[in-house]
C-alpha cells in the first residue's frame, strides 16, 4: 500500500514534465517526423501528406506510457503557403493520466535561390491534460489498522486535479535546399500554466530546438553493388527546455525502396541521464513509407535511464507524380515548388 502511494505523488508531481518528454523526445525515428520539433517542415516542398504514429514507452514490467501522433499537411501553391495539422495523444494507463495536444501551422515559403527556400510559421495550439482521481490513492484512503482501501477520499487536492486546458503559441523557420536543412523553432512562447493546482501554478518554460541535416548521394555513379538511388541522410536536432538538455542524432540509409536508420539519444535532466540507442527500419510502397522503431532499454542506477520503445508509423503522400517517380527515394527535394 505505501508503494502505491508512493507512486501515486511521484506521477502526480512529475506528470507535467513527463507527458512534455514523453510526446516530443520519445519518439525513436525523429528523422521522419520533423515536424513534431519543428512546424516549418510541414511546408517542405509543400506536400499534401498525412501520417500517423504510435509508439510505447516501457517504463517496467507493469507501466507502459503509450503515445498516438496524427498529422497531415496541405500546400497552396499559388499562394505560397502551407497548412499543417497534428495531434498529440499521450496516456499513462496505471493512473488514468492523458494529455492531448492540437496544432495547427501556418507556414509562408521564401525562395531565396533557385535551390534555396526560406521557411517561416507560426503554430497555434490547445492543450488538455487530465487524470482519473479514482485511479489514485489519498492518504487518508489507507486504514492502517486493518490494512484495507477505502473508496472515497476527503483529500482537499482531489477535486482539483481532474483536468487543466492551456493555449499554446510556438514559432519556428526552415531553411533548406536538395542537399541540406537547418531550422530553429521556439515552443511554448505564452509559457502555459500546465499545472492541476491553480493555486501552484506550473508554467512551461520555452522549448528551443534547433535541427540540421544533411543528405547524400551514396551512389553517384550507379554502382550495382548497391540500388540505383541510395541516400544517407544526417539529421541531428539539439533542444533545451528549462534545466534539461536533449540531443538527437539519426543515420538514414536509402537504399531503394528500404531503409534503414540507426538513432542516439542523451540528455541531461539535472543529474540524470537518458541515453537511448535504436534501430529504424522502412519500407516505401507507391505513395506509402511504412516504418519500424526500436529504442534499446540502457539502465545504469543513478546514471543512465533508458526504457525500451517500440514504435510503428505510416506516411501517405497525396501527390499525384508520387507513383511514376517513386525510385528517387530522396528524402530532400525541391521539384514539387515549381
Amino acid at each position: 500500500m505505501k508503494r502505491q502511494l508512493w507512486y501515486c505523488w511521484i506521477f502526480l508531481g512529475l506528470f507535467t514534465s513527463l507527458s512534455v518528454k514523453a510526446q516530443d523526445d520519445y519518439v525513436v525515428n525523429q528523422s521522419k517526423f520533423i515536424q513534431k520539433f519543428n512546424p516549418s517542415y510541414f511546408g517542405v516542398n509543400q506536400l499534401n501528406k498525412v501520417g500517423v504514429m504510435y509508439n510505447a514507452l516501457k517504463i517496467n514490467d507493469f507501466t507502459t506510457l503509450d503515445n498516438k501522433y496524427v498529422f497531415g499537411s496541405i500546400a497552396f501553391q499559388n499562394l505560397n503557403f502551407s497548412l499543417g495539422f497534428d495531434v498529440s495523444s499521450f496516456s499513462m494507463g496505471d493512473t488514468g493520466l492523458t494529455s492531448t495536444q492540437v496544432n495547427m501551422s501556418y507556414v509562408y515559403k521564401i525562395q531565396f535561390d533557385n535551390e534555396t527556400f526560406f521557411l517561416p510559421s507560426i503554430t497555434l495550439g490547445l492543450g488538455s491534460s487530465n487524470i482519473n482521481v479514482q485511479n489514485l490513492i489519498f492518504e487518508d484512503q489507507l486504514d492502517t489498522t486493518t490494512g484495507f482501501i477505502n473508496t472515497e477520499t476527503l483529500d482537499p487536492l482531489a477535486p482539483q486535479i481532474a483536468g487543466v486546458n492551456y493555449f499554446d503559441l510556438s514559432a519556428s523557420f526552415l531553411i533548406h535546399s536538395e542537399d541540406f536543412i537547418a531550422g530553429l523553432s521556439l515552443r511554448h512562447l505564452n509559457k502555459p500554466n500546465t499545472s492541476f493546482n491553480q493555486d501552484e501554478p506550473f508554467e512551461k518554460p520555452i522549448r528551443i530546438n534547433v535541427q540540421g541535416g544533411y543528405e547524400f548521394n551514396i551512389n553517384p555513379y550507379e554502382q550495382r553493388y548497391l540500388p540505383r538511388y541510395s541516400f544517407l541522410f544526417l539529421y541531428g536536432n539539439f533542444s533545451k527546455y528549462g534545466d534539461s538538455m536533449y540531443m538527437s542524432l539519426n543515420q538514414d540509409f536509402q537504399l531503394g525502396e528500404f531503409s534503414l536508420g540507426f538513432t542516439q539519444q542523451a540528455a541531461l535532466v539535472e543529474t540524470f541521464g537518458l541515453n537511448n540507442i535504436g534501430l529504424t527500419l522502412g519500407l516505401a510502397l507507391e505513395n506509402f513509407d511504412f516504418g519500424v522503431n526500436y529504442n534499446f532499454p540502457l539502465r545504469s542506477p543513478g546514471q543512465v535511464y533508458s526504457p525500451s520503445v517500440f514504435e510503428l508509423s505510416v506516411v501517405f503522400d497525396f501527390s499525384i507524380y508520387r507513383r511514376n517517380n517513386r525510385g528517387l527515394y530522396k528524402r530532400l527535394q525541391i521539384d514539387n515548388y515549381y
